[in-house]
């Protein structure tokens, strides 16, 4: 089903948050001992405005709370038992693109990097010239000085469509949709050290940015070192 872009947002956060009523649904007082507390909620700006009217709806029709926005957040009067559902709804939603509707669909160019981290200063690698501004926003936090690329693989996908792509040490399977603002990515990275030594699997869930590098995740390799998977999406440059 494809929802308008206009009521994406409204739609998603009372579908995940309907639930919520049967924390607590009743005629008559909360059940005893749940006490009724104030939890205040940071929301995106453009998503305020939907998840307080969808959860102003469901704690309303259960009478059991109540909910206003003040200083951009949500604060909420619900029992304490349904404050913890009510906090991981408002985190699910808060990671969804602000834009719910698709941009366009032309095909998305995928681009992947396998690299090798290490913690001693060594010699650049002349291939991985164009990643440098994404590698030293890596380093500062991981430590690293240095990378060596060991694995490269692209994919050209259709949004929305599941994609599968391997070259060499490296498989990429997943998909990717294309938001106003970016292209939201679901993908699994498998790869393996050239000559075996290390073999490894990262889940990657992120928003890309037209020609941006983005350190997807890393992790440990068994030989001591640290691999990290970086990707860059390509899109069409747009018909004047």
């Amino acid at each position: 089903m494809r929802i308008h872009r206009k009521w994406g947002l409204a739609f998603v956060a009372i579908t995940a948050l309907a639930a919520l009523a049967a924390c607590g649904r009743g005629d008559g007082p909360v059940a005893g001992g749940d006490e009724k507390t104030v939890q205040i909620y940071e929301v995106p700006p453009a998503q305020l405005r939907s998840m307080e009217h969808a959860l102003g709806d469901v704690l309303g029709s259960s009478k059991t709370g109540s909910v206003s926005s003040s200083d951009g957040r949500l604060v909420v009067l619900a029992p304490t038992s349904t404050q913890a559902s009510i906090g991981k709804a408002i985190e699910t939603l808060s990671h969804r693109p602000e834009d719910a509707g698709p941009a366009s669909d032309a095909p998305i160019r995928l681009r992947f990097w396998l690299l090798e981290g290490s913690t001693s200063a060594i010699a650049p690698d002349p291939r991985l010239a164009a990643l440098e501004p994404a590698l030293k926003e890596a380093s500062r936090g991981l430590g690293l000085q240095g990378y060596t690329l060991q694995g490269f693989t692209e994919v050209l996908s259709s949004p929305g469509k599941p994609f599968r792509s391997q070259a060499g040490n490296v498989i990429v399977t997943g998909d990717a949709s294309r938001f106003a603002s970016g292209v939201a990515l679901n993908a699994t990275i498998d790869a393996v050290k050239p000559g075996g030594g290390w073999a490894g699997s990262i889940q990657a869930n992120a928003l890309l940015e037209q020609g941006r590098f983005l350190v997807l995740s890393t992790t440990a390799g068994h030989d001591g070192g640290m691999h990290l998977v970086v990707a860059q999406v390509l899109l069409p440059a747009a018909k004047s």
